[in-house]
């Protein structure tokens, strides 16, 4: 117990451009958290689940769980139109977002033959902070003939706000993986746009321990964001990342690769060059990633359902389904 709730253990690596940043913090206290009583931020949330296939259903279900407020888990709702049997879990918390010295740790294990996709019920907002700053490390592993959508909410980081967010996934050889994020550089509606103090946005996809993915954005500073090497003038970008099984073959895959890219193509918002989109391989051709970016997340998640969709019929032989309306 002592282990999982403490900070020390909660925070993934920070930046070393974070690290000058807040180099006004004490760099013990930046690894520790400084996490404080009720009512103040800096909490510690914990999240851990394993899910299993029930065999006598062919469901797939929770075997264990562990929660910490402020998150909270929803028990498998059964909720795909195309399979009664996929889990679909919901990621709550009972807080408003992420706060100043907020850590966030999820683990989640998906157990060989099972079906889930993980989600949030809402956005997540990352509030300004004065000090510190907040993470949120999520690490999932995929057992074979698995398969994980992990499709969160969109993220938005506020005017001011500090967030170092690392996402990890270790997929099987005859596993499948589709996750995939949309984030905000401020709140849009109020005309705010690149003004977070600081952002460090990673996601990590390994096989057999070996690296397929390691996408990787520093920002530090307000404004920083708006470089032609990162971000440019979107203020929208939406990242949508799939690995398939290794028996799935390199032809397939740059198959998989061109329908994403005609499929964007006829997506309105792109027609009329509201969204500019790119796509491209993973690693050793075992999967495919499409970034999307755009000037709201209207347009943005319109090319991100229509490439979803096209990915998760060629990998689950089945049409993605709005999780937000049911």
């Amino acid at each position: 117990m002592g282990d999982r709730l403490d900070a020390s253990l909660l925070t993934p690596w920070i930046p070393r451009e974070l690290r000058e940043f807040l180099a006004c913090t004490d760099r013990a206290v930046v690894q520790r958290s400084g996490v404080l009583g009720v009512g103040k931020p800096g909490k510690v949330g914990v999240l851990e689940a394993e899910l299993k296939v029930d065999r006598s259903t062919g469901r797939t279900g929770l075997a264990q769980r562990f929660v910490k407020a402020p998150m909270s888990l929803t028990r498998p709702l059964y909720v795909d139109p195309s399979d009664s049997r996929h889990a679909v879990l919901y990621v709550r918390t009972t807080g408003g977002g992420l706060a100043e010295n907020d850590r966030i740790r999820q683990k989640v294990q998906v157990g060989e033959g099972a079906q889930v996709t993980v989600t949030t019920q809402a956005a997540t907002n990352v509030h300004r902070m004065n000090a510190g700053l907040a993470t949120q490390w999520s690490t999932f592993t995929v057992a074979d003939g698995a398969r994980l959508e992990y499709v969160p909410g969109h993220t938005t980081l506020f005017g001011g706000s500090r967030l170092v967010q690392f996402n990890e996934f270790e997929v099987a050889p005859s596993a499948a993986l589709i996750a995939g994020e949309i984030t905000l550089s401020g709140r849009l509606a109020h005309g705010e746009s690149h003004a977070f103090d600081a952002a460090c946005l990673c996601m990590r996809v390994t096989r057999n321990g070996m690296p397929l993915l390691n996408d990787h954005v520093v920002m530090v500073g307000a404004g920083s964001g708006t470089d032609l090497m990162l971000w440019g003038d979107a203020p929208v970008w939406g990242t949508l990342v799939v690995v398939v099984p290794e028996d799935f073959c390199s032809t397939s895959t740059l198959s998989l690769s061109d329908q994403c890219h005609e499929v964007l193509l006829a997506v309105p918002a792109v027609q009329d060059g509201k969204v500019a989109i790119g796509v491209s391989t993973v690693l050793n051709k075992s999967g495919v990633m499409v970034r999307i970016a755009g000037g709201s997340t209207v347009t943005v998640r319109a090319a991100m359902h229509a490439a979803h969709d096209a990915v998760r019929r060629a990998v689950m032989g089945r049409p993605a389904f709005d999780l937000r309306t049911m």
